[in-house]
C-alpha cells in the first residue's frame, strides 16, 4: 500500500495529542496542548488547501486535552485532560453539557460505553477507571474501579458481540472464532490498558474481570471492529494481538519505535490491517494475519502519537507532537 498525504489539518499550537474520525467518517476531531478541540471536514479543502475547519471548541480546560471520544450519533463528544476534568460537549452548539471532576490526577483516556452510549468511562493517572451515567445529573461516578497498579492509559469498548469461549484461529480474511457457542465480549464489555503491564477486560453486566499480564507498560488498547480481538501497544517496540475472550496472544507486530511516549494503534476499516504511530514520526501498517509490514511512511517530524483509521476506506488520520495533524490515503 502506498500512502500519500491528502490533507493537512492546520490550526493547533503545540502538540496534537489525539485525532478521531466520527463514526461515519464524514468529520474528524483533534485536540492537544493548546487546550482546544477542532472539528474538521477532511474531504473539503480550505483556501490554503488544508482541511476545512468547521468549529473550534475552547474554554473549560485549564491544561492540555489528553483525549477525545465521539458518540455514535455524532451529536456529542467527551474531552479529558491534565486538569483532572471530563467534559461532555454538544457538537452543534459548542456548549458544555456536563462536567465531572472526581479524578485526583490527570485523566488520560475516555470512551462511550453500553448500548446507546449511555455510559462514559474515564481512566486516570490516579490508578482508577470511573463510569459516569449520562442519563443522570449526578456529579459522582456510577462506579469506580481501583484495582490498577499504575496509571490507566487506555479504554476501549467492544462495540459488537465477539470473542468466544474457545480459542480464535486465523482464517482467510483475518481472525475467526473457533467456536460460536457463547459470546463473551458484548456492548457491556470494556478493555483497559495500564502502565502496570496488564490488559483487563470487564463485563459490566455480569461484574466479571480477567487480566492478561504482558509485564511491559501498555499505552493503548483497541478492539477490532468485529469484536474478536484487541491490539495492545506496549513500551517494548511492539504491538500485541490478543483474543479478548481468553487473553491468548495471537500475533506480535514490530518495526516501529515505541519506548518513551504514549502511542496509539488502530485497526483498519475491514480489520485486515493494524496501524501504529512511531516515536520518530513514522506510521507503520501491518497485515493482521501475517504481521508483515505493508506500509511505512513518514507522517511527522516528531512522535506520531495518535492514529485513527477511516471507517469506510484506506485513509489514516495522524496526530503528532510536532503540532501537525494530517490525513494519509492509499
Amino acid at each position: 500500500m502506498d500512502f500519500k498525504e491528502t490533507r493537512r489539518l492546520r490550526g493547533h499550537v503545540g502538540a496534537v495529542l489525539c485525532a478521531r474520525y466520527t463514526k461515519d467518517g464524514a468529520y474528524a476531531l483533534t485536540c492537544g496542548a493548546d487546550r482546544s478541540i477542532k472539528l474538521w471536514n477532511p474531504a473539503r479543502a480550505a483556501p490554503d488547501t488544508g482541511a476545512l475547519l468547521i468549529k473550534n471548541y475552547t474554554g473549560p480546560h485549564a491544561r492540555e486535552i489528553s483525549q477525545i471520544c465521539v458518540a455514535d450519533d455524532c451529536a456529542r463528544f467527551c474531552s479529558v485532560g491534565g486538569d483532572k476534568s471530563c467534559f461532555l460537549w454538544d457538537v452543534a452548539t459548542g456548549a458544555v453539557a456536563r462536567r465531572w471532576e472526581d479524578h485526583a490526577a490527570r485523566v488520560n483516556c475516555c470512551a462511550f460505553c453500553a448500548p446507546g452510549d449511555q455510559l462514559l468511562a474515564t481512566g486516570s493517572y490516579d490508578r482508577t477507571l470511573k463510569f459516569w451515567d449520562l442519563r443522570s445529573n449526578n456529579r459522582h461516578p456510577l462506579q469506580t474501579l481501583d484495582d490498577f497498579g499504575d496509571s490507566v492509559t487506555s479504554v476501549a469498548l467492544a462495540k459488537e458481540t465477539g470473542g468466544f469461549d474457545q480459542p480464535a484461529k486465523f482464517g482467510k480474511h483475518g481472525v475467526e472464532p473457533a467456536s460460536r457457542k457463547r459470546p463473551v465480549v458484548t456492548e457491556t464489555s470494556v478493555v483497559v490498558g495500564c502502565v502496570d503491564g496488564k490488559v483487563r477486560t470487564y463485563d459490566l453486566r455480569k461484574g466479571r474481570m480477567h487480566a492478561d499480564n504482558f509485564k511491559v507498560p501498555v499505552t493503548s488498547v483497541k478492539v477490532s471492529r468485529d469484536g474478536h480481538v484487541a491490539a495492545a501497544s506496549c513500551l517494548d517496540r511492539s504491538c500485541r494481538l490478543i483474543e479478548v475472550a481468553t487473553g491468548t496472544q495471537l500475533n506480535l507486530y514490530k518495526g516501529h519505535k515505541h519506548e518513551t511516549y504514549a502511542l496509539e494503534s488502530c485497526f483498519s476499516h475491514d480489520d485486515a490491517y493494524l496501524c501504529s504511530g512511531s516515536e520518530d514520526g513514522r506510521v507503520v501498517v501491518w497485515r493482521l494475519v501475517e504481521a508483515t509490514v505493508i506500509a511505512d511512511f513518514k507522517a511527522a517530524n516528531s512522535a506520531a502519537c495518535s492514529v485513527s483509521w477511516h471507517p469506510k476506506c484506506a485513509s489514516v488520520l495522524v496526530a503528532s507532537h510536532d503540532g501537525t495533524a494530517s490525513v494519509w490515503s492509499a
